[in-house]
């Protein structure tokens, strides 16, 4: 029984470093669009994060299988990664909210000189 235990637990770790693999490769780097592909991307980490985190109750890190070990330590790699990758989007995604904030400040002073322009002519 214990076997299948580590099948599932390894298959599981592998799936989630590939999810994480997918991410770094489609958007590390990228700018920050809040496109629904990064919203789907996201929600998918998301979830491997849930998942191997079920697993994380001290037996799996105890784990003598090398695969799992392996598998194990890349997930970390990919966890502290995921924490910077994290921090430089969400980083962007600010100074985007800022530059929207600006433009909307520029555009509410125009429409008020384009009210007072047409007040006095």
């Amino acid at each position: 029984m214990e076997r299948i235990d580590d099948q599932a637990s390894l298959e599981l770790l592998r799936r989630a470093n590939e999810r994480f693999r997918r991410f770094f490769a489609r958007f590390s780097g990228a700018p920050v669009l809040g496109t629904d592909e990064e919203v789907e991307a996201l929600l998918q980490v998301e979830q491997s994060l849930q998942s191997v985190g079920a697993l994380l109750d001290g037996r799996l890190q105890g784990n003598k299988s090398t695969a799992i070990c392996d598998e194990l330590a890349g997930y970390r790699t990919n966890l502290v990664r995921l924490r910077q990758e994290l921090a430089i989007m969400q980083s962007a995604a600010l100074s985007c909210r800022a530059r929207l904030a600006m433009r909307q400040k520029h555009l509410q002073a125009a429409k008020a000189w384009c009210t007072a322009s047409r007040a006095t002519s």
